[in-house]
This record gives C-alpha cells, structure tokens and sequence, in this order.
C-alpha cells in the first residue's frame, strides 16, 4: 500500500471514493476543498492510501495558519466531521502516520482529526461535541409524532402566526443578514458571504431556506445535502421574534421536504453537550450522535 498526495487526475477517482465508501461524509468531498481554499486560502494536503490499483483509504487536511495561536493542520475546517475515512485499519493507520510527518515538517502545533465515527487509534480524543441525527419516513407524519410535545406546540403556534417558509438561494442574502448579526452578537467570528456563495458554486443541491413574517425575514437555515442525508449546516433567528418560533417552522419544512423525497436522515448539526442548542435539537426525536476530535500533539500540550 502506497500514501500519495493528490493530483487533478486523481479528482474523478477520489470523489467515486467518497460517493461509495459508507464512512465517508459531505466535507470529505473535493468541492469543500475548493470552498475553504477559494474562501481563506488555507493550505490543502489531500492524501490517500493505493494497493492494487484502487483507493483503500482518504484524508484532507488544511494548514492553518495563525501569528496569535499558531500552526495547526486540521481534518476539516469548517465542517463538524471529516478525519479519516479508510477501508481497513492499515489505511487508516498510514494515513495518519503521513499526517504526523506532515504536521512535523510543517512545524504545526498539532493535527486535529474531526469524526463521526469513533476512529480505534491511540491518539488523544475529546468528547464534548455531538451532532443530532433524526431518521426519516416517506410518511412525514410519522416523523412528527416523535416530536416532543412542546416542538408540535410551538411548530403549531409558528403556523398559525402566518409565518411564511420559502426555500430558494436567491434569498442568500436575507440568510446572511441574519446568521452576520449573530455572530456579531454572539461575539464570534463569522463567515464571509463569499465563504456561502462559494459553496452554493461547488454544490448547487445546497439550499437556503427562510421563514418571514410580511416583509421582516425572522430565521434563515442553510441547509446541505449528501447521500442519503439532509444537513442542518447553518441556523440563524432575530431573537426579537423568538416567541413566534420562526426556527421550529423552518426545521419542520425542511424535515417534512426530505421525507416527500426519500432522505433517510436528517443531521441537526453540531452543538455542545447539554447545551441550550443541544436540548432544542434532541426534543426534536433524534438520537444524539457522539462526534469524536482526536489530537496528534507536536509542539503543544494542549490544543486550541
């Protein structure tokens, strides 16, 4: 088995790879490459594992680079899952001994590798994020008596208020408006605008979704599809009208569009155990899914 870095006519190749492996996710595809390259311009290495001519194993990492904290190579920014996805234990094993080098040569800090899977290596593991997964019907009635009680309520309340849901991506910019404000408000970095345009470019089944109320946009949710799989990236609100639960009608429009066709699943996102955002979600039916960030130290304790 050899580890080789990618080249652009290995692109075709890699993708199919991602497209039938069962442990591959939407960030392991080549277009979140060209998003976070096109976007930050961090630095790509993307390696994968050969034997026999055929591809057993991948895995994308970016430099990033920072004068305040440092170097780190990371599996993948941006994105709550990535890391390794490999067909056997020795793959995987080649590939992240690749990645230390990489990190070392480098000089980074340290690599983060983000799964969705718990990965069997004996790197340092942290355990404090989860994401939400909700399994799907054709019948979407179905799906909504698992709802909590107070979800149907408040979901009942948001339609009887007249809030309106439209699902189109010319309303990118009623999307960004609100998630910017947030952010702001939350005292976090956020996205450049060029940051979602570039991915409605690379995945044009990517879907923006907002619910209005007359003229005043109340929430937006920036949604991703992969496989067989619906996912929450995005989710921003005005808390001025929280109490008409625009985030309620957005979600349950989005759930509902993907039992009408045929989605398995519906990923609710990363959030922080226990947290206000981790609750609303898991009221929502679906079975908290533990997301595991393995850390290779090189010139740190601790990470960031």
């Amino acid at each position: 088995m050899e580890i080789s870095q990618l080249r652009k006519e290995d692109e075709k190749e890699w993708n199919e790879f991602v497209m039938k492996s069962n442990n591959s996710t939407f960030y392991h595809q080549i277009g979140w490459r060209n998003v976070v390259e096109r976007t930050y311009g961090h630095k790509p290495t993307y390696l994968f594992a050969k034997k026999d001519g055929k591809i057993k194993g991948i895995l994308p990492i970016f430099l990033i680079k920072s004068k305040v904290f440092g170097n780190k190579l990371v599996s993948v920014p941006f994105g709550p899952y990535g890391g390794v996805c490999a067909d056997n234990d020795k793959a995987r094993d080649m590939l992240i001994n690749k990645a230390k080098i990489i990190t070392q040569n480098e000089d980074a800090r340290y690599l983060e590798l983000r799964y969705s899977n718990e990965s069997e290596s004996n790197l340092i593991t942290e355990r404090k994020y989860f994401t939400s997964i909700l399994e799907l019907n054709p019948n979407s009635e179905i799906v909504w008596k698992n709802f909590s009680k107070k979800v149907r309520n408040s979901t009942r309340k948001a339609i009887k208020s007249n809030i309106g849901v439209l699902a189109d991506n010319e309303y990118i910019d009623d999307f960004y408006n609100l998630y910017s404000r947030n952010m702001r408000d939350l005292g976090t970095p956020e996205h450049s605008m060029d940051f979602f345009e570039n991915i409605l470019a690379e995945f044009p089944q990517s879907e923006v979704m907002i619910a209005k109320y007359e003229d005043t946009t109340l929430a937006g949710l920036f949604l991703l599809y992969f496989k067989d799989t619906i996912i929450s990236g995005w989710a921003s609100s005005l808390r001025k009208y929280l109490k008409l639960c625009p985030n309620n009608l957005l979600y349950w429009n989005a759930i509902k569009s993907g039992c009408e066709k045929r989605f398995f699943y519906f990923d609710f996102g990363r959030s922080i155990s226990n947290s206000g955002t981790f609750r609303f979600k898991r009221a929502w039916g679906g079975e908290p899914k533990q997301l595991y960030y393995q850390y290779y130290l090189n010139r740190t304790k601790v990470p960031d």
